[in-house]
Order: C-alpha cells, then sequence, then structure tokens
C-alpha cells in the first residue's frame, strides 16, 4: 500500500493506493481504475477538469483503502458540496501519482526477463 497525506475539504486525510483501490472504485464506478486513470490524463493534457462523479469516486476508493471500516475524515457528501475545485485537482495527481509508484518496478529489477530460449542461446 502505497499513502500520501493531503487537505481536502478543510481536512487531512490520508489516500491510500493498493489492489483494494481497484476493487472499491470499481464497486463505486462499474468501471476499471485503469479507465478512470486514462481518462483523468487525457484530460489534463487536453487542459480539461476529468469527469467530477469519476474523481469523486477515486477519491473515495483510495479513502475506504485506507480507512476500511473506520469513519474517514471526509464523506461523500463532504466531497460533493464542500471540495474545492483546486483540492479535487490535487487528489488526482496524488492518485495518478500513488499508482504510478504502485506500479513502478523496483530500483535494480530487471524490465523484461530473458526468456529460457534466450538463456540458451547466449549460452552457445
Amino acid at each position: 500500500m502505497i499513502t500520501k497525506d493531503i487537505t481536502i475539504c478543510g481536512r487531512q486525510v490520508t489516500l491510500a493506493y493498493c489492489y483494494a483501490t481497484e476493487i472499491a472504485y470499481k464497486d463505486l464506478a462499474s468501471e476499471d481504475f485503469i479507465d478512470y486513470a486514462q481518462h483523468a490524463v487525457e484530460s489534463i493534457q487536453q487542459e480539461r477538469d476529468p469527469d467530477t462523479k469519476r474523481t469523486i469516486c477515486a477519491v473515495l476508493a483510495c479513502l475506504l483503502a485506507y480507512y476500511g471500516d473506520n469513519e474517514a475524515p471526509v464523506t461523500d457528501a463532504d466531497l460533493m458540496k464542500e471540495a474545492k475545485p483546486a483540492e479535487l485537482g490535487m487528489a488526482i495527481l496524488t492518485i495518478l501519482d500513488l499508482r504510478r509508484q504502485f506500479y513502478a518496478l523496483p530500483v535494480g529489477e530487471p524490465e523484461d526477463k530473458p526468456s529460457d530460449q534466450e538463456g540458451k542461446n547466449a549460452k552457445n
């Protein structure tokens, strides 16, 4: 699990990214998280705000992943009524960065392991 503290709705919260985030997002938004991530990146590149409902679902999924059954400091109603556009923007960037970190290869790990056939050819 990768985590980061942010301020949203005037409260400090911890967002988390792990497989629980992806499962929660799919339950909330009825789509895979990668679909939201691609949408968010494309929107940002086009200097547009990503879809607000999908963004709120992504934030909620990150909150659920971290807080689990405990009450999170921010609810869906808070996000819909109190979140400032800049706060949601920072949340989007944070979530995308958490996802990037979660899927990053550890330092020193080869990106592709040679297949058995390539290894045999190298020995001959």
